[in-house]
């Protein structure tokens, strides 16, 4: 009898010593924007002391980072290595979930209740599920971990009264740096407002619709064009009759239908389209917003309108062929493999080439004056008394991130004239 509790009581040290995982108060839980998301994590590896190792759902927007002293861990064990804090924090894991966009990081603060528009509660990756490798499976967050809040592309009252009703919003403070906006279009309607803008004489005789790295050669989308999209009006000429003729009158049939990707109203990049081109939020008299649409589109007319939650299933509708899709996401998108492409806005590129593979920053029209698509990202932060160490570290760990390992992010000493909103998304940049 004494034998056999003394294997059990050594087999059950063994099992700790195995997975030595860090207290319940050392895991931070986010949830919020994605467009940030691999800077946090860059901001993350600056401030982990040991070695950084980031645990996936086996997606791009579900992710859970750890801290440990020595190498990356293999699967869920520690094994010798222990965990170890983010400088200056009280946690040695961030489980972060950002497939919901930038406003359930005020879900996530006002647990998940008092406005529908909040999705059912996030999930996240939990690390003892990884087995031997880097993938594991989703789970509520464990009894007494933290809940710190999470990034937002733009501030809170950027999003509209119906998103934001019923829920209490916390002070936000600046996370540090800002992320320009960019209209994509599929390759098929590329084309089609290449030859259309082209024939007509907007667009050089001797561009190639494969001369991506030239803007003079880039097709041209104008504001009024993407706030006619954007608005709630099926019975004006682009819901009623044009559809993607309207955005290439002499190669596209009127009638043809185009896809326009909508991102969900609690999307930030949603946010800031309606801000940046419709006057959501900052104007008295805007014009409606079309509703977002379903996962798999909804039809207005001559458009079909979606609602999608994350950027890469815009992005997977953007490269279905055959089709003639519009949408808006962050610069941070460069993605190899892609066929959909970037478009000027109002005649002015955001990135320095419309192929997303081949951009080096899609910041640099940004940075000096001409480009004033973007928007200066947020910290919505929790009341724990953890949770400000936690952002104020992180907010550090930014600071070290090389110019251009964040495509489509921008700190405010990055731009030569120190260009800001002055932390309201409503306020045109202007020099400092």
């Amino acid at each position: 009898m004494k034998y056999s509790k003394l294997i059990a009581a050594v087999g059950a040290l063994c099992a700790t010593a195995a997975f030595a995982a860090p207290a319940p108060s050392q895991i931070a839980i986010s949830s919020g924007a994605s467009a940030s998301k691999n800077n946090l994590k860059l901001a993350l590896a600056n401030r982990c002391t040991g070695t950084l190792t980031e645990f996936t759902d086996g997606t791009s927007n579900v992710s859970t980072y750890t801290c440990s002293s020595s190498g990356a861990l293999t699967g869920n064990t520690y094994g010798a290595s222990t965990p170890v804090n983010f400088l200056g924090t009280a946690f040695a894991e961030l489980r972060l979930n950002v497939n919901g966009g930038s406003f359930t990081a005020i879900c996530l603060l006002n647990n998940w209740v008092g406005n529908p528009n909040c999705p059912s509660p996030d999930q996240y990756v939990d690390p003892t599920t990884a087995g031997a490798g880097t993938t594991g499976t989703l789970a509520a967050p464990p009894a007494g971990s933290i809940v710190v809040g999470g990034l937002m592309d733009v501030e809170p009252a950027a999003f509209p009264f119906s998103v934001r009703q019923g829920l209490t919003l916390p002070t936000v403070v600046p996370a540090g740096f800002a992320q320009a906006f960019g209209v994509a279009v599929s390759s098929d309607l590329y084309t089609a407002m290449f030859n259309d803008q082209k024939g007509a004489g907007k667009l050089p005789s001797t561009c190639l619709v494969t001369d991506t790295g030239k803007p003079e050669c880039v097709p041209v989308v104008g504001k009024a064009q993407m706030s006619s999209i954007l608005s709630d009006n099926d019975f004006g000429n682009v819901y009623g009759t044009l559809g993607a003729n309207y955005l290439a009158p002499s190669t596209l049939a009127v009638g043809t239908n185009l896809n326009y990707a909508r991102r969900v109203d609690t999307s930030g990049t949603q946010a800031s389209a309606q801000v940046y081109f419709m006057g959501t939020q900052c104007n008295p008299n805007a014009l409606a917003v079309v509703p977002q649409g379903s996962a798999t589109g909804t039809n207005h007319g001559a458009v079909t309108v979606y609602g999608i939650a994350t950027t890469g299933n815009v992005r997977t509708l953007l490269n279905t062929t055959g089709q003639y899709t519009i949408g808006i996401m962050s610069g941070e998108n460069a993605q190899s493999g892609q066929t959909w492409r970037w478009i000027r806005v109002g005649g002015m590129q955001m990135a320095e080439n419309a192929q997303p593979d081949l951009v080096t920053t899609n910041t640099v029209s940004a940075l000096d004056g001409r480009y004033d698509y973007w928007f200066e990202s947020k910290i919505a932060q929790s009341s724990n008394i953890n949770a400000g160490p936690f952002w104020t570290s992180v907010k550090t760990g930014f600071t070290a991130v090389p110019v251009g390992n964040t495509k489509g992010l921008f700190g405010p000493t990055e731009s030569p004239t120190g260009l800001s909103k002055s932390g309201n998304a409503c306020q045109n940049p202007a020099a400092q």
